[in-house]
């Protein structure tokens, strides 16, 4: 099976720094073992929990 997404090495290392937090992976231990999904899914969870709550962020509309 090929792999879809590729990841540059910008992004696989922003995505080590993120994960290397202890309350990232205390996060990730939880959501695996209470919605019982996979790990990478679990990672997905909270990237997308971050990109909902970055202050900067707040206020803008979505071009949706």
């Amino acid at each position: 099976m090929a792999r879809t997404k590729i990841t540059t090495g910008l992004e696989n290392r922003a995505e080590q720094r993120i994960f290397s937090s202890p309350v990232a992976r205390a996060f990730v231990r939880i959501v695996v073992a209470r919605r019982k999904v996979t790990e990478a899914q679990a990672r997905k969870i909270y990237l997308d929990y971050l990109n909902r709550t970055q202050p900067h962020r707040r206020g803008e509309r979505s071009i949706a």
